[in-house]
């Protein structure tokens, strides 16, 4: 395959072909590649046969070829998808992304480690499985209960959690499925735990406590408001429960356990009745927040959380970028990111949900009421018991345990699914030895250069005291051809899948159906649809995807992505498939035997053509070389394209079409079809 050697073509078909005649490929297969004599180009057919036969023969895998000593080893992690969702487009261009360049070290002879996951995604599956209790049972989570509902949500992910693995697979992803890991499995839930427990001792992560009182503004539901009660030193008052009622008080007795709406309306009654309003005025429109699953109204609530103190471990991460010792591509990201750690407030990392990393903190009380509870970070409520006890101090007497605790309460909340993700490295990469960072290359989206990739860096050497990787490549968002971001309100989503396998129209319209859009954004989302793409999605395959996204790359700001550039792709695609059967076909009639290589039994007789040829091809591989390791990857899927179509395919095929079909000199016939099949040996490798 082309993205093993010239990655640039990512999966280029028929090149596979090669695939076992390659230094890479050769001494360790065990069984013989697929091969298809089919005349029409068949992408699905192809693609699948050969992603199934490079895992079979363990190609994919970190330590299963010797390598060359003399290069260091490469790992990579892939960035996690939600579990509960499918592939997008972003993950498309992601994963294109990083296989190219595993692809291209492992033709350097480097052992590659692409390690592969999925995240638990917080609060995005327990709102999923809440939705499927609530339709198939008529249960809240509050029905079954706190411990019934995580195991509910453990069977939806062994039920649904495969969908991402295999998108992944289609895509041709040639990520190490051994190492595949779950953010909520046991090795990765031990780090987290540890980690926390270890902040939590070392002062770096803090509870807040809120006041009480009565003023004129509602800091305790307003951002605003609060931040202005905190300038001025006013009170908090909360208003509402957690259940969005108002709360049992003197203060709004006659308002007390009503909804929010309910309270709100008489308020607007009882102020009617008082001739203290007069109805609504026009104004300009107030901006409401939703919550973007739901679509209900939010109402900020002041609750005790956990802060992590972030000030120190964001100068070290920012001096690691600035001082070169973590490479940011493009290199405009590095003032971003100081920005942005300069002007860094502490991360909260609680929240009001079951499904995660329960925060491993315990509430302990004592059986001497006059003594202040404590908080402490613990394994479990048996080692929270003996902390506790050691806080007392070495010369304060320690009675029977029984009879100093009264109560040992663990913390409801749990861990921010960012806290979470932000300490893989750890699990993944933990035993990289003498290695300068955790792992080599992190490739990933900027919309989460904050979100993710500096809280690595910040608690990744905060722990092993080296950062997690040495270079991180940031790619733009991916939008529409209009240059609008993809939402399924618009209707202008593309799916990787439906691009691959191809999708008629109705089916286009079915997964807009499936999504908790209005009448109204379905209606308008549904036309949409219809006039972008009319006649639904042709089957392009995952090779023309994957060429187009990596040409993309050249478009740092964002991409526009046109299905009409996948289309031209396909075509490419198609044009290297004839190519290939070509030279296969006319090989025996030009005299090349059979050997170890397509090159065996070649005459050493170059023509002008020949010569002109392969002094291009030399050209154009210094190019990509050049290209791929400075991480320009579309400059190098553009050297290699360029290559095939204009001095192959265009010039020299036609050339050797003469040789073969006019009149010529049978040894100038022979050295110019043999070479052009040695040729295109050179570009698998």
């Amino acid at each position: 395959m082309i993205g093993q050697s010239l990655l640039l073509l990512t999966r280029q078909p028929k090149a596979r072909t090669l695939l076992i005649h390659s230094p890479f490929a050769r001494a360790y297969a065990t069984t013989p590649p697929p091969v298809h004599k089919f005349e029409k180009y068949q992408p699905a057919t192809v693609e699948s046969d050969w992603y199934e036969w490079w895992q079979k023969e363990g190609l994919f895998k970190a330590n299963n070829r010797k390598g060359n000593s003399s290069q260091p080893a490469f790992s990579m992690l892939l960035p996690p998808p939600n579990v509960t969702g499918v592939l997008h487009i972003g993950h498309a261009l992601t994963l294109t992304i990083q296989d190219s360049i595993a692809r291209w070290n492992r033709m350097h002879g480097r052992s590659v480690n692409w390690v592969p996951g999925t995240d638990h995604a917080g609060i995005s599956m327990q709102s999923v499985v809440e939705k499927k209790l609530l339709r198939e049972t008529g249960q809240s989570r509050h029905d079954v209960g706190r411990e019934g509902f995580v195991e509910k949500v453990w069977e939806w992910k062994k039920e649904h959690g495969e969908t991402i693995k295999m998108q992944t697979r289609m895509m041709g992803a040639s990520v190490d499925w051994d190492q595949e890991y779950f953010t909520m499995d046991e090795d990765h839930s031990r780090v987290v735990r540890d980690c926390f427990i270890r902040l939590f001792d070392d002062g770096v992560i803090y509870h807040p406590e809120f006041g009480t009182g009565v003023v004129k503004i509602t800091p305790a539901h307003d951002e605003g408001d609060y931040a202005c009660a905190q300038r001025l030193g006013l009170p908090v008052v909360p208003v509402f429960n957690p259940d969005g009622t108002v709360i049992s008080d003197s203060l709004f007795a006659e308002f007390s356990g009503l909804s929010r709406w309910d309270a709100r309306w008489k308020v607007i009654r009882d102020l009617t009745e008082s001739r203290s309003y007069f109805g609504k005025r026009d104004a300009e429109a107030s901006v409401i927040n939703r919550c973007s699953r739901s679509g209900d109204i939010i109402e900020p609530m002041l609750k005790p959380q956990w802060y992590v103190r972030c000030s120190d471990m964001a100068k070290k991460a920012d001096a690691m970028v600035q001082t070169g010792e973590i490479s940011l591509i493009p290199k405009r990201q590095r003032t971003i990111w100081h920005n942005w750690l300069a002007g860094i407030q502490d991360w909260c990392v609680s929240r009001q949900l079951w499904w995660g990393h329960r925060i491993p903190v315990y509430r302990v009380s004592w059986a001497d009421k006059q003594r202040k509870d404590v908080w402490v970070a613990a394994e479990s409520e048996q080692h929270a018991r003996e902390k506790a006890l050691l806080s007392l101090g070495p010369n304060m007497p320690r009675p029977d345990d029984a009879g100093e605790i009264s109560a040992v309460v663990q913390d409801e909340d749990v861990l921010d699914t960012w806290f979470s993700s932000g300490l893989l490295p750890l699990t993944t990469f933990r035993d990289q030895g003498t290695a300068k960072a955790l792992s080599s290359v992190l490739e990933t989206g900027q919309d989460i250069l904050f979100f993710w990739v500096a809280r690595m860096a910040m608690l990744c050497t905060y722990f092993a005291s080296k950062p997690p990787f040495s270079t991180v490549i940031l790619h733009p968002m991916v939008r529409d051809s209009q240059g609008r971001k993809m939402s399924k309100s618009l209707g202008n989503i593309i799916d990787p899948m439906d691009v691959i396998q191809g999708a008629q129209l109705s089916k286009l319209q079915k997964t807009l159906e499936r999504g908790y859009l209005s009448k109204k954004e379905l209606s308008e989302s549904t036309k949409e649809l219809k006039r972008l793409y009319p006649a639904g999605f042709q089957q392009f395959g995952a090779d023309a995807l994957r060429l187009t996204l990596i040409l993309y790359t050249q478009q740092t700001q964002q991409i526009n992505m046109s299905l009409d550039n996948v289309k031209a792709s396909y075509h490419f695609c198609n044009k290297l498939w004839n190519t290939f059967r070509f030279a296969h076909m006319h090989a025996q009639k030009l005299g090349v035997k059979g050997g170890d290589s397509w090159s065996d039994g070649i005459s050493e007789r170059l023509s002008v053509f020949d010569q002109a040829l392969l002094s291009k091809l030399s050209r154009m591989l210094d190019t990509y070389h050049r290209a791929m390791g400075a991480y320009r990857l579309a400059v190098a899927a553009e050297a290699v394209r360029d290559f095939v179509q204009r001095d192959l395919c265009d010039a020299y095929i036609e050339i050797c079409k003469l040789a073969l079909f006019g009149n010529g000199n049978a040894t100038r016939q022979h050295g110019k079809q043999a070479k052009s099949t040695e040729r295109l040996g050179n570009i698998n490798k």
